[in-house]
């Protein structure tokens, strides 16, 4: 149930996001239109940016999946000891062994 009011909400917070946007665009085209100077936004406009941005945040951590553990001892317990110190990126291949092998059976 809380996904379905997280997508709900982050769907407000972005209409509400893109009328935001739309309206100041509208108050900057009023004030070139009024020749007056831009003094900044209006307070109802950053207040509706403020709650769309807020809803949106708090709509994606109501619709995400439930969250896991994140111990090192909940990966180690699954891992035999012998495997721990496995690394594979520093796996080489090719170096002097072959060389070496060959004189060694000479």
């Amino acid at each position: 149930m809380s996904r379905g009011v997280g997508r709900t909400l982050v769907l407000v917070g972005l209409a509400l996001l893109a009328h935001a946007g739309y309206s100041t665009m509208q108050h900057r085209s009023f004030l070139k239109l009024a020749e007056e100077e831009y003094t900044g936004l209006p307070r109802d406009l950053s207040l509706e940016c403020m709650v769309a941005a807020l809803l949106c945040c708090f709509g994606v951590v109501l619709s995400t999946g439930r969250f896991s553990d994140i111990h090192f001892t909940a990966e180690l317990c699954l891992r035999a000891f012998e495997t721990l110190s496995n690394r594979a990126s520093f796996a080489t291949f090719n170096h002097r062994g072959r060389e070496v092998y060959k004189l060694a059976l000479r």
